[in-house]
């Protein structure tokens, strides 16, 4: 009889542990600040364009005096993705062209590719900044304003 009491409350102790650390857990997830939650600056939003059967989605995440930053997907059902995207991904910075980007993301191929390209081109206040990309059925480009 005793065994069995000692058993139950290790088995009740046990069960509170869980459920307090699931609980934790839970508080802590639902508090987590998420990136894509978070609203853009006004004029930094991010932009879709159907250049031919593509669509691409460009989202700037950082374009300041450190450089410029942006998410990249491309989608099709129709054409391969082959394009080297740092060669087709043009900067211009107040009508001038920026220097090559570094891609973060898988390489030529594929019906989706998404990653993150990288100008290190610093970017001032006030700015009209224009990313291209190039080598698609047709010119994908979006235009913002620095902040």
């Amino acid at each position: 009889m005793m065994a069995e009491v000692g058993t139950t409350r290790r088995r009740t102790m046990l069960l509170v542990a869980l459920t307090g650390l699931l609980a934790i857990g839970l508080i802590g997830w639902w508090t987590l600040p998420s990136r894509a939650n978070t609203a853009a600056p006004p004029g930094m939003e991010a932009q879709t364009v159907q250049a031919g059967a593509v669509e691409v989605r460009m989202t700037p995440l950082t374009v300041d005096r450190s450089g410029a930053e942006f998410g990249l997907v491309l989608d099709t059902h129709t054409v391969p993705l082959d394009l080297d995207l740092p060669g087709a991904a043009q900067l211009r910075v107040n009508g001038d062209l920026a220097g090559a980007p570094a891609w973060d993301g898988p390489g030529p191929g594929g019906h989706h590719r998404e990653g993150t390209l990288r100008f290190t081109t610093p970017i001032p206040p006030g700015a009209t900044v224009e990313l291209r990309i190039t080598g698609l059925p047709q010119d994908a480009a979006a235009t913002w304003t620095a902040l």
